[in-house]
């Protein structure tokens, strides 16, 4: 082999290296979204003091990632027992950190969810804090009103599941629409499960129920065509041994 083949050889072998290694990059990049997950944590402690400004607060993150762009973030406070739900928007405060300011002035057992949309999915975690004195009245409440807050998780066992349902908020009538829907227990995609999609118009009394195709990744996915616009509600059911969860999701076609 004379000197010119040896360099165009050692040439292209430089470049097939390149190339191979810049397509395993893109492979691990590609794996690496699909696992990603829109996770919420609320930072409130549990038992707040009555009358003093408290801090309410998430960290908000997309697999590793720190979300500071988010969409949208509020949170929605009420006390166990009242029809009175209080919603504030949260101000993103840096790192992926997003909280408001109140400040309570009756004592008892409160519930706090926060409403989150971002990278086109939602989550919503809800917390319960102690403000003041424990009341024995409220603490009877809370069972009651658990089943009294449609957009609450609700759960019949330990584990720690998320619905991430990807809402983009605003769909097109007479259009097929992807209704999709990320589901993980203990921050592990959950396969194999039964998972439903109940949607309903706002006001109607009839409900359709959509079952949904594993996709991997925890992911479920269904279709759906809607015919007349106005305000829908999506709740995800999600079915496992004895998990048993479902969230709810609001909708606007036009």
């Amino acid at each position: 082999m004379n000197r010119k083949s040896f360099l165009a050889a050692l040439v292209l072998m430089i470049i097939i290296g390149i190339l191979s290694s810049c397509a395993q990059k893109n492979e691990e990049n590609e794996e690496a979204e699909e696992l990603a997950f829109l996770d919420v944590k609320i930072q409130t402690e549990e038992k707040i003091e009555l009358n003093k400004e408290t801090e309410i607060a998430c960290l908000v993150t997309y697999g590793k990632e720190k979300v500071t762009d988010a969409d949208e973030v509020k949170f929605e406070i009420w006390k166990n027992g009242e029809e009175n739900h209080e919603m504030l928007l949260g101000e993103h405060r840096g790192e992926g950190k997003y909280s408001v300011k109140k400040t309570f002035t009756e004592p008892g057992t409160y519930s706090i969810v926060a409403h989150v949309t971002a990278r086109s999915m939602h989550n919503m975690p809800k917390k319960e804090i102690t403000v003041g004195e424990n009341q024995t009245a409220n603490s009877e409440n809370r069972s009651k009103d658990k089943n009294e807050h449609e957009g609450e998780h609700h759960g019949h066992h330990h584990s720690h599941v998320m619905i991430a349902f990807r809402n983009e908020q605003t769909y097109q009538i007479n259009t097929d629409i992807a209704l999709i829907a990320n589901v993980q227990t203990d921050h592990q995609p959950l396969s194999e499960a039964q998972v439903k999609f109940e949607v309903w118009k706002e006001n109607a009394q009839k409900h359709e129920f959509i079952d949904a195709k594993e996709g991997g990744n925890g992911e479920y996915k269904a279709v759906k065509k809607f015919t007349e616009p106005g305000i829908y509600f999506v709740k995800i059911h999600v079915q496992k041994g004895d998990i048993h969860e479902h969230q709810v999701e609001k909708i606007v076609v036009q």
